[in-house]
């Protein structure tokens, strides 16, 4: 157990010392990189990618993994400018009708996988489709607006430091100390591990994993309402990019995909990697066509390595 822990934080440094490499790195190929101005920039870019990565860390720790995730984000963005309206009396109980959605959407993924042993890889992304396809019926264009005070949570600052970062690193934590300090992260652990010992243990895998879906629903609706904040209006499509860019990070960090291996302290050092590469990707002027054959090559890339390991 000792040794399994060790390795788990041997990766999650080595994850890290990559992080620091690139920083150093891009710092020194592009002067722009470490302009006050490109770091806001990328910090704005960290805190929704970091977000849904946080949800989708859960999942694949117990060898699942949910591809609704960008619908879930796209609904939440739309549902919550687009019901609020500008009216700032309304802000709480859309948020609280948003993430009780997420959560039934969570809830519905883990139910159908533990029930009928399909794939979690199908089951998502049927309900992906479901989703996005209701909110296409709702709306196909942006929609909605927020009230001025709703820009706080965007663009307000707690002290001197930006809310999105303090309410990101709230979750990300909580997320740690979940996984690493309860009875139900080392549940999470032993699912992944071997679900059918951990059943046999006495431990509630369906349980286990309904609740792992319902997380990741949940962080996907914070990223639709604070990227619903930030935008100022709903847009159907918004989410569509973190159904693969919520994999990336994770996969980065480490997290196998059978389960069982990573955690969310090197997710976060995927996020910031992902996020500068991005960056610095746009910063070189590379064609977008190339960025996508980069993420999946890297995608193709960290799973082999990882599986080999």
């Amino acid at each position: 157990m000792r040794y399994s822990i060790f390795k788990q934080d041997r990766n999650t440094v080595i994850v890290y010392v990559v992080l620091v490499g690139l920083i150093v790195a891009t710092g020194l190929l592009s002067d722009i990189f470490l302009t006050s101005r490109n770091i806001q920039n990328l910090l704005r870019q960290v805190v929704p990618l970091g977000l849904v990565s946080v949800g989708q860390t859960f999942t694949i720790l117990t060898a699942g993994i949910d591809l609704s995730i960008g619908s879930v984000v796209s609904m939440a963005s739309c549902l919550t400018t687009g019901m609020i309206l500008g009216r700032e009396s309304l802000i709480l109980p859309v948020i609280a009708f948003v993430i009780v959605m997420a959560l039934f959407i969570g809830f519905c993924n883990g139910f159908v996988i533990t029930k009928t042993r399909v794939h979690p890889l199908i089951v998502t992304l049927g309900m992906m489709s479901v989703v996005q396809g209701a909110l296409l019926l709702y709306t196909k264009s942006p929609i909605g607006s927020v009230p001025p005070v709703f820009d706080y949570l965007a663009w307000g600052k707690a002290w001197f430091i930006p809310f999105p970062i303090l309410l990101f690193a709230v979750v990300a934590t909580a997320g740690i100390f979940i996984l690493r300090r309860t009875t139900f992260g080392r549940y999470v652990y032993a699912t992944g591990g071997n679900e059918e010992v951990a059943r046999l243990s006495g431990i509630k895998t369906a349980r286990v994993k309904i609740i792992t879906y319902m997380i990741c629903s949940l962080t996907a609706a914070m990223t639709g309402i604070f990227l619903a904040s930030r935008m100022g209006m709903g847009d159907p499509l918004v989410g569509e990019r973190y159904m693969l860019d919520s994999i990336l990070p994770v996969l980065i960090g480490g997290t196998s995909l059978s389960g069982g291996k990573g955690g969310i302290g090197a997710t976060i050092a995927g996020v910031f990697i992902f996020a500068i590469l991005s960056n610095a990707l746009n910063l070189l002027d590379v064609s977008a066509y190339w960025q996508w054959i980069i993420k999946g090559l890297i995608i193709i890339t960290a799973v082999a390595f990882y599986t080999k390991k």
